[in-house]
């Protein structure tokens, strides 16, 4: 390949880019924007808050996947048959046998340790909630 048609290629590319940049950069911002705007709206909130308030769940821990770190939150195996995130510092706790469980109409997850009979409580509602509240109580 001689000098011109690598300039040429080099040019090419360049113009390339630039016009990439041009069309989805703004697309990228208009996405992000409506996403922030939806996911900050009264109704969003609402929905959210309501699914995890209403939702209920019991089962018995069969797994604690400790060789698995995402970072804050740690994945637990509940019956057998569902996979749950929880926070490291509950997951630490826990043993294989221990049981978890969450009633409708609350927004509190209890983790009943079978060892010593004891439990941990977790808030799982309390960012939502806290949005929410704070969206309704400005409205």
């Amino acid at each position: 390949m001689n000098t011109d048609n690598k300039a040429e290629l080099i040019k090419q590319k360049k113009t390339l880019s630039k016009v990439l940049a041009l069309v989805f950069i703004p697309i990228f911002i208009i996405i992000t924007t409506i996403s922030l705007i939806q996911n900050n709206s009264l109704s969003y909130l609402e929905k959210k808050y309501k699914s995890i308030h209403n939702s209920y769940y019991s089962g018995k821990i069969t797994n604690l996947y400790l060789e698995t770190n995402n970072g804050r939150l740690r994945p637990i195996r509940i019956d057998n048959t569902w996979n749950k995130e929880i926070p490291f510092f509950i997951h630490n706790e826990l043993n294989i046998g221990d049981s978890l469980f969450k009633i409708a109409e609350s927004d509190f997850e209890y983790y009943i340790k079978t060892a010593n009979n004891d439990t941990i409580i977790w808030d799982v509602n309390k960012f939502y909630r806290t949005k929410y509240l704070n969206k309704l109580n400005k409205k």
